[in-house]
């Protein structure tokens, strides 16, 4: 029992050192100012390098802040309170060059979008797109029941607004319905999922199950 409880222990602590390590790679090429760099975003005390250009080509709000009258304008250092610094860079990474569907993150997926959101980045919703797609479609790594429940409830959530997301609902629901009853309501994300998508996995494993004694 104790050497369990020391494994588990173990385990944890190398993912959060693991994590800790790719944080702090991600932080580090916005901490140093590069040819491109014109501007400095100040979040939680890092001061993280960027270009304007860049973020005003993907950002209507960062436009607006940049070229209307707001103090902002004329500002080298642009403050960005009640943010979190992990957070802006992963907003960051999506819309700089060299994105991969690889930087997004399960556990911060949805700040991320409701970041992406406030500032009208609608990049990061195409791209999470494509990560969904990824996922799905992915032969050697099977989704589990937590993912497809969280990105089904991300879809839920945002396709009204972001229509891109609402082309892989179906494609969630399948999955979905081919779990076990047990599963679906022992998953943390199962209440995150709306009572209209929660119908259409109970209505696609009846049509399942028809299909079945039919034959």
């Amino acid at each position: 029992m104790q050497s369990s409880t020391v494994t588990k222990k173990s385990v944890a602590y190398g993912q959060q050192t693991e994590e800790n390590r790719r944080r702090q790679e991600r932080l580090v090429k916005y901490e140093e100012k590069d040819e491109f760099s014109d501007i400095v975003l100040v979040v939680e005390g890092k001061r993280l390098h960027v270009n304007k250009t860049l973020l005003m080509m993907h950002s209507p709000e960062f436009k607006t802040m940049f070229t209307a009258y707001f103090r902002e304008k004329d500002l080298q250092e642009i403050p960005l309170p009640e943010k979190k610094v992990d957070l802006v860079v992963e907003l960051l990474d999506q819309i700089y060059p060299g994105y991969t569907t690889d930087k997004f993150h399960d556990e911060t997926l949805r700040d991320l979008l409701q970041l992406a959101d406030e500032y009208g980045v609608q990049q990061v919703f195409h791209n999470c797109r494509a990560y969904f797609d990824r996922r799905i479609n992915c032969k050697n790594k099977s989704m589990k029941i937590d993912e497809i429940l969280l990105f089904l409830g991300i879809v839920e959530e945002w396709s009204k607004k972001y229509n891109q997301l609402s082309l892989i609902r179906s494609a969630l629901i399948e999955q979905a319905s081919q779990v076990s009853t047990h599963s679906l309501k022992t998953s943390e994300y199962y209440s995150s999922v709306p009572a209209t998508a929660q119908r259409d996995i109970l209505m696609r494993r009846l049509e399942g199950f028809e299909i079945l004694n039919s034959e």
